[in-house]
């Protein structure tokens, strides 16, 4: 009985604890946005929890405690997600792009690619 209390105790803390965690704000400061259509300036991204909450004119209030990063000289594309990646290819110095496509099957290929780390090369 003692020990079942004990666990039930120490769940029930954890569970609360864990769902407590203030939010986190990141205020990213670039030269420029590109918006998808339109080079932006004066405009910033604010991120929550690694998530984009807002981006624009500065026309908001910061929550408390916000990270500002300040990006000189740089754009930013938010929300941006690279789509074009061939994480089953070798880089060409270590094999030629005709040898690994002719010669090697696709289940070598992914065998092989657990043996490199696939974000290296992206």
């Amino acid at each position: 009985m003692k020990i079942s209390l004990l666990f039930f105790s120490c769940l029930f803390v954890v569970l609360v604890s864990t769902g407590q965690q203030p939010d986190k704000y990141i205020l990213l400061k670039p030269d420029r946005v590109f918006d998808g259509e339109v080079m932006q300036t004066g405009w910033v991204v604010l991120v929550k929890n690694n998530k984009i909450e807002q981006a624009g004119s500065m026309m908001f209030k910061l929550p408390g405690g916000t990270e500002v990063i300040e990006l000189k000289g740089m754009t930013l594309l938010p929300g941006l997600i690279e789509g074009h990646s061939h994480l089953f290819l070798h880089p060409y110095n270590e094999t030629s792009w005709d040898d690994q496509v002719l010669k090697e099957s696709r289940a070598e290929r992914t065998a092989c690619e657990g043996s490199w780390d696939g974000r290296s090369h992206v």
